[in-house]
């Protein structure tokens, strides 16, 4: 568990330096992952045709964000702050959703879906997944995370409280969908074929997500005797959670051996990321793929969640939230696998798509002065 990944220094370039166990990082080296994904967006716009001329915004933003990098070691005394620290979970999540970009791009340029589309789709995804998966959150643990709030102030605060995990995946799954059925609709692409596309994409953002669980400390499993156990420090989530059940004692050096859950988790996600992307190319019929991902995913998240230690049953079934919705998803899975088999209206895409993007208005120029 590392809560706090490291710390970016605002007052140096290159220094590195480890205090209480975190390290230190000059923010000068922020510039190496951004000259790198600079070098990759030439690279491919040069690939896809651009000139440099055409590439003057893309350039210029990358010019002046490098140079405030720069800048700011030289105002750092005016600065509140003398360093930045960069969260376990929040740095996976990111890197996730960069991987699954990246894949989605490359993929989806060789069936004819030009990359701006895929970005934008990215992004529409992105904020209403972590909005969604928030909300699902705060209404299936609202008791524990509003137990404390105090006036609004207080509601809002513990509302975008982080430090506790505070993500349910399901919930980002709901509201992600909607907003990928408006995106289809919008770009008159068909969904079923990008819905099997970008499939791999999301279990390689999951798999991320879970490692960046384990950094925060939650989504824990239950007690495990196993070699392969692992153990939170105090304060953590999984600590404090046995410590008010009476497992362990006030003072305890750490929690007790429990389950890896999110290693599992993440173990899952990317195999299934892999299996979907293969299959991919081997569908016959728009959605195969989507089918393929509903009828092993709510298995093995079925399964895993009785490993799990930080959820109860629900509605007296003793089965957690998770492990209802996995039931319902697997059963639409059944259905459009029946649809699929039985609908003559069920085909595969003609590829590679041709999808046109929106001409660039044209700049009305200024009237002159008379």
């Amino acid at each position: 568990m590392q809560q706090t990944l490291l710390r970016i220094l605002l007052t140096d370039w290159f220094t590195i330096d480890s205090r209480e166990g975190v390290w230190h990082f000059g923010v000068g080296f922020i510039l190496i992952p951004w000259l790198v994904l600079g070098i990759m967006e030439i690279r491919n716009a040069l690939r896809d045709g651009q000139t440099l001329k055409e590439m003057q915004g893309s350039l210029a933003t990358w010019a002046v964000i490098s140079g405030v990098i720069l800048t700011v070691p030289l105002i750092a005394g005016k600065l509140p702050l003398e360093s930045v620290p960069v969260f376990g979970w929040g740095f996976m999540l990111v890197m996730g959703f960069l991987s699954a970009g990246m894949l989605t791009i490359r993929r989806a340029k060789k069936i004819g879906i030009p990359s701006e589309v895929i970005e934008s789709l990215g992004i529409h995804i992105f904020v209403s997944g972590i909005l969604g998966a928030r909300l699902f959150f705060l209404i299936q643990y609202r008791q524990q995370v509003f137990q404390d709030a105090q006036g609004l102030g207080g509601f809002i605060k513990a509302a975008l409280n982080f430090s506790d995990g505070g993500m349910v995946l399901y919930g980002g799954v709901l509201l992600g969908i909607v907003t990928y059925v408006w995106f289809c609709r919008k770009w008159k692409i068909p969904s079923l074929l990008l819905a099997d596309l970008v499939i791999p994409a999301i279990f390689i953002g999951l798999a991320f997500g879970r490692l960046g669980c384990l950094l925060n400390g939650c989504c824990y499993g239950d007690v495990c005797e196993l070699p392969w156990s692992i153990q939170f420090p105090p304060g953590s989530p999984p600590y404090i959670a046995l410590l008010n059940r009476g497992f362990i004692e006030e003072g305890a050096a750490r929690s007790l051996p429990l389950h890896p859950t999110q290693i599992y988790s993440s173990l899952n996600a990317f195999l299934l990321a892999a299996l979907t992307a293969v299959w991919f190319r081997h569908r016959t019929r728009d959605g195969e793929v989507v089918v393929l991902a509903l009828l092993t995913y709510p298995i093995m998240r079925f399964t895993i969640e009785f490993l799990r230690n930080d959820e109860f049953g629900q509605f007296r079934t003793g089965l957690t939230i998770s492990q209802l919705v996995s039931i319902g998803l697997f059963s639409f899975g059944l259905i459009m696998l029946a649809y699929l088999r039985n609908s003559r209206g069920a085909t595969k895409t003609a590829l590679p798509l041709k999808i046109e993007l929106p001409a660039p208005k044209k700049q009305v120029p200024a009237r002159q002065a008379t």
